[in-house]
């Protein structure tokens, strides 16, 4: 057993060694083989190369040839190049000395063409000729000297931006409208100033360079004018004329109305508003009242009887009632009657003068908050805008003008029913001073001694009548 894996243990190392034996002769032989290939290919190469010498000497020089011409010629070429530059040189003094008054010509086209451009971009005779922008903003940036034709097109095109300022022509255009849709109408122009439709003002849009209305329409007395000179066939009519060439009526179009500037005023405005409207409702209310007693007391001083539907006429009816009293108490019950009578003419006086007090406090609160709010404002976001700042104060001052609208009215109305309520009391004063006065001398006439009575009725109302009349 032993013998057996001995045996066994023997055959399994022998075995590598004879394949490896046999793997190195296989590789000895294949570079053997492999060296021989490469002996015969250079064999091969030198025998081709021998057979064509003659061909590669004949090749080899030619191109030797080739390079002394080309060394020659790129002397010869060096040569020409230094002679040009020479040239070159001499011909741009030439050209300096020769185009010396050319060159302010043209940096002076230049100029005017540039400003000529910006006076085309927004003209409203661009609007009836359109191509003649492209071409001055072309010369204007153009880096070449402009040709005779060129000068002569810029001094036709300045020649007739002059004579067009001076007319009134009618023409079709594009206009936009709020859409941005375009479509051709009928436009008139007067001269650079002002271009019309048939009841609006048109300015140029800066980005098409096309005819539009403005923004938001102009006051009604401007748009009036306009409208009467759309319909009228005279030769001569007036309107509201822009020398601002459209500037001016594109600002007034922006003004805020009443209903923009009451709703700048915000709550308190609102607030303003209500005051001045009850304040007039109460007015009207005391007016009515004190015109229909004004005319019962003056219809009551034309009649004898008393009639109680007015203050007067139930003073009077007192009196009547109670002119067997002494003098002394027939006063106090007039007084008494005056005293009641007073507060009735003058109510709602106070209501008024206190609503024309508030108005104008209202209007400062409105104002110091809305002053708050822009200083806010310059708070958070700088104060690099002006505009801004501009327009938060003046939504803040509208309320203190609101104010002011409101307590004017209602102060002159105060003062005039107050003074008409004066006017009815001091006729009612009178009439009962007048009274008793007239009861004070009845109380101090003795009777009749023959007849033993007091005086008739007929002269005892006679003089009643009497200061009655004196006060009428």
């Amino acid at each position: 057993m032993k013998k057996l894996l001995l045996l066994t243990f023997t055959l399994m190392f022998s075995f590598p060694a004879l394949a490896a034996q046999d793997s190195l002769d296989i590789l000895l032989l294949k570079v053997k083989s492999q060296q021989s290939e490469n002996r015969a290919l250079e064999a091969q190469r030198d025998s081709e190369f021998s057979a064509d010498v003659s061909v590669w000497q004949e090749k080899l020089k030619t191109a030797q040839t080739r390079l002394a011409n080309e060394k020659v010629l790129a002397v010869q070429q060096g040569d020409k190049f230094d002679n040009n530059e020479k040239l070159l040189a001499s011909l741009s003094d030439t050209l300096a000395m020769s185009k010396e008054n050319l060159g302010e010509l043209f940096g002076v086209v230049r100029q005017v063409s540039g400003d000529f451009s910006g006076q085309l971009q927004g003209s409203i005779i661009s609007a009836q000729y359109p191509l003649r922008n492209s071409f001055v903003e072309g010369l204007a940036q153009s880096k070449t000297l402009p040709s005779l034709t060129e000068l002569e097109k810029l001094w036709f095109v300045m020649l007739q931006d002059m004579t067009e300022s001076s007319k009134v022509t009618k023409f079709s255009t594009k206009i936009l409208d709020a859409q941005g849709v375009a479509t051709t109408k009928e436009v008139t122009r007067f001269g650079a100033f002002n271009l019309i439709d048939e009841s609006q003002y048109l300015v140029i849009d800066n980005q098409s360079e096309l005819p539009q209305p403005l923004s938001r329409p102009v006051a009604s007395d401007v748009q009036s004018t306009l409208d009467e000179w759309s319909k009228s066939t005279d030769n001569v009519q007036p309107f509201y004329f822009d020398p601002a060439k459209g500037e001016l009526l594109t600002v007034l179009s922006r003004t805020p109305t009443w209903a923009e500037r009451t709703q700048q005023g915000g709550i308190i405005g609102y607030i303003i508003l209500s005051i001045l409207l009850f304040g007039l409702l109460v007015a009207i209310a005391r007016f009515t009242l004190l015109s229909k007693e004004s005319a019962k007391i003056k219809q009551q001083l034309k009649q004898k009887e008393a009639n109680e539907n007015n203050a007067l006429g139930r003073i009077i009816a007192i009196y009547q009632n109670n002119k067997t009293q002494s003098a002394q108490l027939l006063e106090l019950k007039l007084e008494e009657a005056v005293l009641r009578e007073v507060p009735r003419l003058e109510r709602g006086s106070s209501v008024l003068k206190v609503l024309a007090a508030i108005a104008p406090m209202m209007g400062l609160l409105g104002t110091v908050t809305g002053m708050i709010g822009t200083f806010q404002s310059i708070t958070l976001f700088g104060t690099g805008d002006p505009k801004l700042m501009a327009g938060g104060i003046s939504m803040a001052l509208i309320t203190t003008v609101m104010g002011l609208i409101a307590a004017l009215p209602l102060l002159l109305i105060h003062s005039l029913l107050h003074s008409r309520a004066n006017v009815l009391i001091n006729i009612i004063e009178q009439q009962s001073a007048g009274l008793i006065a007239t009861q004070a001398e009845q109380d101090e006439k003795p009777t009749d001694p023959v007849n033993k009575k007091p005086q008739s009725k007929d002269a005892t109302h006679r003089e009643q009548q009497q200061p009655m009349s004196q006060c009428a």
